[in-house]
C-alpha cells in the first residue's frame, strides 16, 4: 500500500516573491510499503468505484490523521473488478494510493528566537508582572478610598466628598 503524507507548502507562513526558494521539499512524503488492515481491502470492495468527481472512502490511520483513498488506487480482491483491468484486458498492477487529509498529531517546528525577540518578551513578561502587581494593590484599596490612595490619583485631587470619596476640587483649584 501507498500512503502520501501532506505538510505545509512552503516553509515561511507569508511566500514572498521568492516564492520558489521558499518551497518545502517535505511537503509530500510518499511511504511505498505502508501496511494497512486486511479489513480495510473488504471495505473496498464493498464501497462505490473509486472516482474523480465524488467522494471516495476515508478511514482513520492509527496516530497519523485520517485519509481518503486516492484516485490511482488500482486495487480489488474481486476479479470482476474493473478497477484491475487495462483497456485492452491486461490486468494492472494492484496498490492501493491514500492520502492524508487531516492530520491527527501536529509536529512544531522548532522556532528560532532572535536577541531582540526574546528581549522584548522579557520585557513584556516584566511589564505583565508589574500590571498584574499594581491591580493587586489598586483590588486591597476600599472603594471610598479609591481617588485618595490609588496611585494613578495621586496629587490630582485636594477634596474630596466625605460621604462617597469622589474628588470635587482638582489639586490646583
Amino acid at each position: 500500500c501507498q500512503v502520501r503524507l501532506y505538510q505545509h507548502l512552503f516553509t515561511v507562513p507569508v511566500p514572498t516573491d521568492l516564492w520558489e526558494d521558499e518551497i518545502n521539499p517535505n511537503s509530500e512524503v510518499i511511504c511505498t510499503n505502508a501496511l494497512v488492515d486486511p479489513s480495510v481491502a473488504q471495505v473496498l470492495d464493498n464501497a462505490a468505484p473509486i472516482s474523480k468527481w465524488e467522494s471516495n472512502p476515508s478511514f482513520q490511520l492509527e496516530r497519523f490523521g485520517y485519509f481518503v483513498v486516492d484516485t490511482d488506487t488500482t486495487y480489488s480482491s474481486s476479479p470482476n473488478n474493473n478497477n484491475n483491468t487495462q483497456e485492452g484486458g491486461e490486468q494492472k498492477e494492484k496498490k492501493l494510493v491514500f492520502n492524508l487529509t487531516v492530520s491527527l498529531k501536529v509536529d512544531k517546528q522548532k522556532v528560532v528566537v532572535t536577541a531582540q525577540e526574546q528581549d522584548e518578551k522579557r520585557k513584556r513578561r516584566e511589564k505583565q508582572a508589574a500590571d498584574a502587581a499594581a491591580k493587586e494593590i489598586r483590588m486591597k484599596i476600599l472603594p471610598h478610598n479609591l481617588f485618595k490612595e490609588a496611585p494613578e490619583h495621586a496629587g490630582k485631587y485636594s477634596l474630596y466628598d466625605d460621604k462617597n470619596g469622589i474628588p470635587t476640587h482638582l489639586a490646583d483649584g
